[in-house]
């Protein structure tokens, strides 16, 4: 038996389980600075999409509201990966709330969909410079960004904070 290797196992579980739960007290206790939850630091091949799922299933269980989740990648692959695994988790889902472009994403912020997933390209303007328009006031979105350390500047970034300006940021 490799004791090791069944220690690693170990942590890895116990690394999400603790994670989910200190980004969750954060998040209800409200330390939060202008919409910023927190990073949530994951490795490649951790659990990121199942973290991403817990985080949202616990704050749906344990803090009253409607609650939306913007889940945000910067790649088809990924948008497909993270979408199967919170249909598989019994997330209920409708199958609408996956923007198929710009335009669509829009429509779907202005929607009630408790998901909603995109990628961070379709933050964009019609022309480069232009000023993304404000979408949704509400303040009971959660923004769950992954691979931020790709997408979390410049321009898109930008456009879906102004997009949703009083959405929690979580990456």
């Amino acid at each position: 038996m490799d004791i090791q290797g069944g220690t690693a196992k170990i942590l890895a579980k116990n690394h999400q389980y603790l994670g989910v739960n200190r980004a969750f007290k954060r998040f209800r206790k409200g330390d939060i600075a202008n919409g910023q939850a927190g990073v949530f630091w994951h490795t490649q091949g951790s659990g990121k999409s199942i973290s991403m799922v817990l985080f949202s299933q616990k704050i749906l269980r344990k803090i009253p509201g409607n609650w939306s989740f913007v889940i945000v990648t910067d790649r088809v692959e990924l948008d497909d990966q993270i979408s199967k695994n919170f249909k598989d988790a019994g997330c209920i889902l409708d199958t609408r709330a996956r923007a198929d472009n710009a335009s669509n994403l829009r429509q779907l912020l202005t929607e009630n969909h408790r998901y909603v997933f995109t990628l961070i390209q379709k933050f964009r303007t019609v022309e480069p410079g232009d000023v993304h328009p404000t979408i949704s006031q509400r303040d009971d979105i959660v923004v769950i960004v992954d691979e931020a350390h790709r997408s979390q500047y410049d321009t898109f970034a930008l456009n879906m904070r102004t997009a949703l300006p009083n959405a929690h940021f979580m990456a």
